[in-house]
Order: structure tokens, then sequence, then C-alpha cells
């Protein structure tokens, strides 16, 4: 069992503002207040998608942000509402509060989505303050911000494919060249010390994942592999690997 981290932060839409305008028409002297609301902000969901089994789209898009409402215009128009975002993850992730870490979702069944920020509320129009004493407001509510936060997105997977062998004989370049990832490559022993995973893409659109796990030996506790003499004779082998297949995490 291995797990993919990675921290994100994302925001809501603001809601638009309502308008402050008036009715002027032709033998109309003075029309009313006509101002619109705005729209409301855009709201931030999460949603499982069956073709994702890795957060590696995150690496590089660290910040994600749904639109803002509209503001309202005149004769009562409202302003659009701005669009959700939907944020696709793999089946198995864990949302949570960088802040507190606190689990915002579990994203454990298929098709799951889930509503993480809610956008701002758009603002009233001038059209809702007119009263009997009051019939010519100049003024309307601004609409409310959005929520930003920055969350924490774990998964727990099992490999499809697993890397086994002694220390600084090939694994981490192997997963290079088939995958990728960019594990720490270097002509020395226990360069890995963090299980590393890697995607390998198939024609078909099918991947799986692999796992570059570190170099065990017998003792390396007590430091055989470093600077034991026996390290040598375990290095006379060429590369052991076994692949193994685990159960998928995705239903």
């Amino acid at each position: 069992m291995f797990t993919d981290y990675t921290k994100i932060v994302i925001k809501s839409g603001d809601g638009g503002n309502g308008a402050v305008t008036f009715r002027r028409e032709k033998y109309v002297a003075a029309g009313g207040p006509d101002g619109g609301d705005g729209g409301n902000g855009g709201n931030i969901y999460f949603q499982v998608d069956k073709d994702k089994n890795t957060l590696i789209d995150f690496r590089y898009n660290r910040k994600f942000k749904a639109m803002n409402g509209e503001n309202g215009t005149g004769s009562h128009c409202n302003g659009k509402y701005g669009e959700d975002l939907y944020i696709k993850v793999p089946i198995g992730t864990v949302i949570k509060d960088a802040e507190t870490g606190k689990v915002v979702a579990d994203l454990s069944e298929p098709n799951q989505v889930e509503l993480v920020l809610k956008g701002g509320r758009g603002g009233r129009g001038n059209s809702h303050f007119k009263t009997a004493t009051r019939q010519a407001p100049r003024f309307a509510e601004d609409g409310e911000k959005g929520e930003e936060k920055e969350i924490i997105l774990e998964l727990k997977l099992l490999a499809d494919v697993g890397l086994l062998g002694f220390p600084n004989v090939g694994k981490s370049t192997f997963l290079k060249a088939v995958t990728d990832a960019k594990p720490k490559i270097a002509n020395y022993h226990f360069t890995t010390l963090e299980p590393n995973l890697g995607v390998v893409k198939t024609k078909d659109g099918n991947g799986f994942v692999i796992a570059d796990i570190p170099g065990i030996i017998e003792g390396a506790s007590e430091g055989i592999g470093l600077r034991n003499p026996i390290f040598k004779t375990c290095r006379k082998n060429s590369i052991i690997v076994a692949f193994f297949r685990c159960i998928r995490t995705r239903r």
C-alpha cells in the first residue's frame, strides 16, 4: 500500500454585484428602481474519475478557481451564475483541510461527487430596497466573496506491478525508462528511500501503476550493503525483478 500525496489551493467564485439602475422610458419621467441581482459564484466539486489512478496531474497545476457570478443590470435583469468547477480525482482520494487536518471528503465510491466549496451569493439590486418612504434607493448589495482553502489530497493505492531487487541495481532507472516518473537516480547504495510510483501508458489507453520499491537485503538495518564487503557478492547477481499483480482500488 502506497500513498500519493499533493497539496493544492481551491477558490470558489465570487458573487456578482447588484445593480443600481432606474427605469427610463419615453413618457416615464421618473421610473422606479429596476436594478437586477448579481449571479452566484461557481461552486467547487470533486468527482471520482474511473480513468484516473494517480494524482500526477496536480503536481503541475496547483491552483483551481471557479468562475465568478456576473453583475446585475437594469430592467430587473439578473447576472449570470458562475459556472461550477468539477475537479476529477481517482477513486480512494481523501481530501483534508491543510490547516486543521480535518477530513473534508472521502471519495471512495464510483462516480461519487462531493461539494467542497460553495460560491459566494450574488448581491441584491436596488429594486429590493424600495419602500414607501424611500422610492429611489441609490445603493445595492455587493456580492459575497468566494471561499479559498488550501487542501491536501491523499490517495492510498495498490501498485499493479512492483520492482524488487538489491539496492543500486537499476530499478529506478527502469521506472524512469518506461514511465514519466522522475525518481532520484545516483550511483550509491539506497538512493531510493521511499517508493516511487509511475504510470505505464498503453496504446489502448489502459495504463497501470509500477512501484519502485527501495532495495532491501538481509541485515540492512545493521549497515550491510553500505560499506560491507558482503554487498559486493550480492552485486554480482544481475537485477532481480519480481512482478506481482494486486487488486486495483478502482471498483
